[in-house]
């Protein structure tokens, strides 16, 4: 595991300084020349020159006082002047009293839409009421009896 540990920390070592081997390309040595710049160096005797500094002064701020007040006559329009006619009065007199009785309305009597419907009706609620009472046989006559009656009574209604 120590090995490991030894590798991988060579490893990055190495990386790193081949991340910075451009910063240490330059070496210093412009064998006393200018380069254009106005600016050299001289690492023998130990003195630099650089040139005149060159200052950059922003422009001056420019401030606006508020805006000037100018009042305006009111507009004047000529013209003559116009005419509105109102339309007349119109007097009425106390309101009449007209008296009437409500209409009367007539009406039919309403019926089924069939005028079977009452024993149709009648003989159903017959079959099922008959049909509670007797046993066997005696069950379909009753339910036959109660069909019959409740047809003529459904009739009449």
């Amino acid at each position: 595991m120590n090995a490991k540990r030894k590798v991988l920390f060579a490893i990055a070592t190495a990386a790193s300084l081949a991340a910075a081997a451009p910063a240490f390309a330059d070496d210093w040595d412009h064998n006393d020349h200018d380069d254009g710049d106005r600016h050299w160096h001289q690492r023998d005797e130990g003195r630099v020159y650089y040139g005149h500094p060159h200052a950059v002064y922003a422009p001056a701020p420019v401030y606006y006082g508020p805006p000037q007040v100018v009042y305006a006559p009111a507009p004047v329009y000529y013209g003559p002047p116009q005419v509105v006619y109102a339309p007349a009065p119109v007097y009425y007199g106390p309101p009449q009293v007209v008296y009437s009785q409500p209409p009367v309305a007539y009406s039919q009597p309403a019926y089924a839409s069939s005028l079977n419907a009452g024993n149709v009706g009648g003989a159903i609620a017959g079959a099922v009421i008959g049909s509670r009472f007797g046993r066997g046989d005696g069950r379909l006559g009753a339910t036959a009896i109660g069909t019959f009656l409740g047809s003529v009574i459904g009739g009449r209604m």
